[in-house]
């Protein structure tokens, strides 16, 4: 789970609006998450979802690392981390930020590897990096998707594809 440092901002624009300057240049998103722990599928889901339409996605599912190779070699300049964070507000929310916005020492074993994965991705190229996170309603060990995390898969999915501009 990402978690966001409190200086955050609270007011959003809608996703689709923050997306949209990013989607016109090459871009891949990465879901990160378990499909064993409740709402932690959310960057899995969308990442199977996005690719089903044939969009550029990836489902890195608890080892984003493990996909470097394919990052690298995808000529995205955008990236895109989909994942469940600890955003501080009801369940559902997402939002887009910069890994910049990640407090250190966040609340799960991958956030460090996300920090690592970051910092070697743009050693080897400049990517825009955004982290696309969403509050989770429940992360239990064999728990199914929250109905608002499922409701903010559903927007999320449709963000990707709006028309740009």
């Amino acid at each position: 789970m990402t978690a966001l440092r409190a200086t955050e901002p609270e007011a959003e624009l809608e996703l689709e609006e923050r997306l949209a300057p990013l989607l016109t240049h090459p871009w891949l998103l990465v879901g990160v998450g378990s499909d064993l722990r409740g709402d932690d599928a959310f960057g899995p889901l969308l990442a199977r979802r996005l690719a089903a339409a044939g969009l550029p996605a990836l489902d890195a599912g608890t080892s984003p690392e493990s996909l470097t190779g394919p990052i690298l070699r995808s000529g995205a300049e955008v990236l895109i981390l989909a994942d469940v964070g600890n955003l501080g507000a009801p369940p559902g929310t997402l939002r887009l930020v910069a890994p910049e916005a990640v407090a250190p020492g966040g609340s799960s074993t991958h956030d460090s590897s996300l920090d690592l994965l970051v910092a070697y991705l743009r050693a080897h190229r400049p990517f825009t990096v955004r982290i696309l996170a969403v509050e989770p309603a429940s992360l239990g060990l064999g728990a199914a998707v929250s109905a608002a995390v499922a409701a903010a898969l559903e927007r999320a999915a449709l963000a990707f594809h709006a028309p740009a501009g």
